[in-house]
C-alpha cells in the first residue's frame, strides 16, 4: 500500500516497481485535487485535510484497511459504499479508481490494477465498475476448474503450471454472426423457442492459455481456442458444450504473443478477465525464473487509426508546360 499526500509521496513512486502509466494517471489525478483544493499561500500542498491518494498493491489485506480508515469489522473495502468505482483502460491493462466519501469535506480515493487480488475482490471491483456480469463470473470460474494446474515444483526443477491468460463471452443472440461460432458447432441455427428441448449455447467463449515451465519460465507464447458455454445464472451453472469436439480441434490461435492473442479475443468482445501473470508463483519464483517482476502490457485498442491525408489531385493539359522548356 502506498498513500500519497504531498508532492514529496508522488516522487518517491519513480523509484517504485509501479508501471509508467499507472504513474503518469496519478500524477495527473495529484494535479487536478491540488488545483482544486490548493491555496497560493500554500508552501507545500498536502491532501491530508482532503483526503489521501490511496495504492492498492498485491499482498494488501483490502478487507482490513484500518490504517485508512476502513476497519475489518466492516469488511474494509468491501464493507465501504464508494461514490463510484472507474475502469480506466491503461495501454490494456485495467486500472481501478475507487472513490469512497467519508465525510462532506473528505474523499479519498482508491487506485489499484485488475489481477493484483483475490477472486472475491476481483468480482467486486467488476461488478462496482459495471464491467463484470455473474455470467463472467460463472464462465471463468468453469475455465479454470478444466484447465488450470498448479503442478511446478516448489523449487521450480520440475513440472509445470497452467493458467487462463484471457477471456472474453459474446452472448448469443438470433443477430450473432455464424462466423465467430467455432467450426465444430457449424452450421449454427438459433433456437429461440423456451420450450424446446435442444441444448442452446448461450455464450460464444475465447479463452487464452499460459504456462510455465522451468526450463523457459513463464511461455511468451499463447495458444487460445472458442467454445460454446451454457450459462444459467439463476442456479449458478455454467456448462461447456461440444466437450468433445472442443478439445479434439486444434486450437484457434495457435503458438502467438500475448499482444496477438489480445487481438484475438478482443474479435469477439472486450476481454472480460486478463490475468498475464502466473497467479501460482511467488515474486520470488517469478523474478527467478523470468529474471523480472514486471506487468506486461497489452495493446490499446480503443485508439482508432489515424485517418490517410487526402491528396488534391490536380490535373494539367500540356498548355501548362508551354514556355518552360
Amino acid at each position: 500500500m502506498r498513500i500519497i499526500q504531498t508532492q514529496q509521496d508522488l516522487t518517491s513512486l519513480h523509484f517504485s516497481s509501479l508501471t509508467p502509466p499507472l504513474l503518469s494517471h496519478i500524477e495527473r489525478y495529484f494535479d487536478q485535487l491540488k488545483d482544486m483544493h490548493g491555496d497560493i499561500e500554500d508552501t507545500i500542498f498536502s491532501l491530508q485535510k482532503h483526503g489521501y491518494i490511496v495504492i492498492l498493491e498485491p499482498g494488501d489485506n483490502l478487507y482490513d484497511l484500518s490504517i485508512v480508515g476502513l476497519n475489518s469489522e466492516d469488511a474494509g473495502l468491501l464493507g465501504s459504499s464508494p461514490e463510484y468505482v472507474e475502469s480506466i483502460d491503461l495501454n490494456g491493462l485495467t486500472l481501478y479508481k475507487i472513490v469512497v466519501m467519508y465525510t462532506d469535506d473528505y474523499l479519498m480515493t482508491f487506485f489499484t490494477i485488475a489481477g493484483w487480488h483475490d477472486d472475491v475482490i476481483e468480482r467486486w471491483l467488476r461488478q462496482k465498475a459495471g464491467i463484470g456480469w455473474w455470467a463472467d463470473e460463472l464462465i471463468v470460474d468453469k475455465l479454470s476448474n478444466l484447465f488450470e494446474r498448479n503442478d511446478l515444483n516448489a523449487d521450480g526443477q520440475s513440472g509445470s503450471n497452467i493458467w487462463v491468460a484471457l477471456a472474453s463471452a459474446l452472448p448469443i443472440t438470433k443477430d450473432t454472426p455464424p462466423d465467430l461460432f467455432p467450426d465444430y458447432a457449424q452450421p449454427f441455427t438459433f433456437d429461440i423457442n423456451p420450450f424446446s428441448p435442444t441444448i442452446q449455447p448461450t455464450h460464444i467463449v475465447r479463452a487464452v492459455l499460459r504456462t510455465t515451465d522451468p526450463d523457459t519460465g513463464t511461455n511468451e507464447y499463447v495458444d487460445g481456442n472458442s467454445f460454446l458455454f451454457r450459462v444459467n445464472e439463476s442456479t449458478d451453472y455454467a456448462e461447456l458444450l461440444y466437450e468433445e469436439k472442443a478439445f479434439g480441434d486444434a486450437p484457434g490461435f495457435e503458438g502467438g504473443s500475448i499482444s496477438d492473442a489480445y487481438r484475438w479475443t478482443h474479435e469477439l468482445a472486450k476481454p472480460f478477465y486478463v490475468r498475464l501473470k502466473d497467479p501460482f508463483l511467488t515474486s520470488e519464483q517469478r523474478i527467478h525464473l523470468n529474471g523480472h517482476d514486471q506487468d506486461e502490457s497489452l495493446p490499446n485498442l480503443s485508439q482508432q487509426p489515424e485517418a490517410k491525408t487526402e491528396i488534391n489531385q490536380i490535373e494539367l493539359t500540356p498548355e501548362d508546360f508551354e514556355g518552360l522548356f
